[in-house]
């Protein structure tokens, strides 16, 4: 893996699949809505979770996310988009963003990024957001993505049954 404080050179833009990176790019702004609109669809309760400023946040974030997968294709390393997942997970956490709903995120990037890209590109780029979901998924097993399980809440902050801090 190249890295630059290291010494090594820049991970090479002809390596993988510089054009179907090209297509990403071209269609970017036509591709961060589609990845929206298929987020929403993959899970309807997405859109009563997240107000108007979220969504259009989400959006944004959609540019960002084609943009890393653009650079993982033309350079044929994964490390674009896994390095990335990583990065952005204390963000959405502070945005109250859970990971599944970030998997969510991904999967719809998945489906607009197929639209575009031809069937023999059709098979890094899966690969390449399977990975990315792979990462991602360590991270929901940290505190606030699920409600828990009330009953070893209970025992574990004491049990005191007048007590109202158990809840």
């Amino acid at each position: 893996m190249a890295h630059p404080l290291l010494g090594l050179p820049p991970a090479d833009a002809t390596a993988g699949r510089p054009d179907a990176a090209v297509r990403l790019r071209s269609a970017r702004a036509r591709l961060a809505p589609l990845a929206l609109e298929a987020s929403l669809r993959i899970d309807p309760t997405f859109r009563a979770r997240f107000d108007d400023l979220a969504l259009r946040r989400i959006l944004r974030d959609d540019d960002r996310h084609i943009e890393q997968l653009a650079r993982a294709l033309e350079t044929g390393q994964e490390r674009f988009v896994t390095d990335y997942g990583e990065h952005i997970v204390p963000i959405y956490r502070r945005r109250d963003i859970r990971m599944n709903d970030y998997v969510t995120i991904l999967g719809g990037l998945r489906e607009a990024a197929l639209s575009v890209l031809p069937g023999e590109d059709a098979g890094p780029t899966t690969e390449l957001i399977d990975r990315w979901i792979e990462r991602v998924r360590h991270h929901r097993r940290l505190a606030g993505d699920h409600k828990g399980n009330s009953i070893v809440r209970l025992i574990w902050k004491g049990a005191g049954l007048g007590d109202d801090t158990v809840v």
